[in-house]
């Protein structure tokens, strides 16, 4: 009787486990590649919520405010808004050193010098890289290849890029919603709408 074919030679089993950990390194790089694209789409998801959730706060508040003033390096806006009952209310946000995006509300006076209590839009996270960034900037011709040039907006002098501008009664936004590598911008302009009929008491700074 011969044996020679009966089981598996030394080299085939070699063979086999070879096909085998070339097929699983295959699945688990198809995996983990699935799981970072996930991670991708999630964070942008994310991103551009926060994005989303600054700018209708600013631009619908903007458009019914009769008046505005920008302070703290540029970085931080108060607002004075008709309510839906024909009174005024005061409304502010602030860009912090840390990333985020915060928000108030009163029937008085806003100082921008403490935000602790104020609703949190974005949450920044310095040791992440992750919350938002001041970007507002100007175009400045254009890039040897042809494409646009940006130069960030420092109006103060102060070293750091502004997140708000404004030109009469209309408010520049630039900023930049950034959450693991999706960065996702708020650039837009709103004019102020609202007027008053001189009886209003309300002052917001």
């Amino acid at each position: 009787m011969n044996n020679d074919d009966s089981g598996l030679s030394l080299v085939e089993l070699l063979v086999y486990a070879a096909v085998s950990a070339l097929f699983l390194g295959l699945l688990a790089l198809m995996f983990v590649n699935g799981i970072q694209a996930q991670a991708q789409t999630t964070d942008r998801d994310t991103a551009t919520g926060r994005a989303s959730a600054v700018s209708d706060s600013i631009l619908t508040s903007i458009r019914n405010a009769s008046a505005f003033t920008i302070v703290g390096a540029n970085r931080a806006l108060i607002a004075k808004v008709s309510t839906a009952g024909g009174g005024f209310e005061c409304r502010a946000w602030v860009l912090t050193t840390g990333g985020d995006v915060r928000y108030t509300t009163s029937s008085s006076a806003i100082s921008t010098g403490s935000t602790t209590g104020w609703a949190l839009l974005v949450d920044g996270d310095p040791a992440t890289g992750s919350g938002a960034t001041a970007s507002l900037a100007r175009r400045d011709g254009n890039h040897l290849d042809g494409s646009p040039k940006f130069t960030p907006i420092d109006a103060d002098g102060d070293g750091l890029t502004d997140a708000f501008s404004r030109t009469g009664q209309t408010l520049s936004i630039g900023l930049q919603i950034t959450l693991g590598d999706a960065d996702v911008p708020v650039s837009n302009g709103v004019t102020a709408q609202a007027t008053t009929d001189g009886t209003s008491t309300t002052a917001c700074w």
